[in-house]
């Protein structure tokens, strides 16, 4: 990767919004289960097929309007960076599983355009992912309530 690209996901780094995803993280949220559409804490890692690059991944599945979810992720890069960003999804369920799929403009930092395809089900939460210069794999499962 170039230094331009570097210095990119870092600048983009330094905008995301930590504090919003560490307060939605920390609100009492059930744990992801059939029942309530998988909403809740998700934990995990993230891959790129590309580079080989990964991190420690998490996110907060909220639901929405029927068949309408918000993910709230939070990605670590290069063991220092921290990147947050909200991702709208549309889910179907089908054959036990949530069928989930959106995009989301990262902006020209980041990326740009992201496309999000992925299945979840009550324990794990897989999501493919793909933009201009990326591709790769979310791989998640349910995270823990708090004590």
């Amino acid at each position: 990767m170039g230094m331009a690209r570097k210095i990119s996901h870092f600048l983009a780094a330094l905008v995301s919004n930590a504090s919003d995803f560490k307060r939605r993280w920390n609100q009492d949220a059930p744990p992801p289960a059939a029942a309530n559409g998988l909403q809740g804490r998700w934990q995990g890692e993230w891959i790129s097929e590309v580079n080989g690059h990964r991190g420690v991944l998490r996110c907060v599945l909220a639901r929405g309007q029927p068949g309408d979810y918000k993910a709230t992720f939070h990605a670590v890069y290069a063991r220092i960076l921290r990147v947050c960003y909200t991702v709208p999804l549309h889910g179907q369920w089908s054959e036990g599983k949530l069928k989930l799929e959106g995009d989301a403009d990262l902006g020209p930092l980041a990326g740009g355009i992201y496309h999000y395809q992925g299945q979840a089900d009550e324990t794990e939460f897989v999501c493919v992912y793909r933009c201009k210069y990326d591709h790769g794999t979310f791989r998640m499962n349910s995270a823990p309530q708090h004590q």
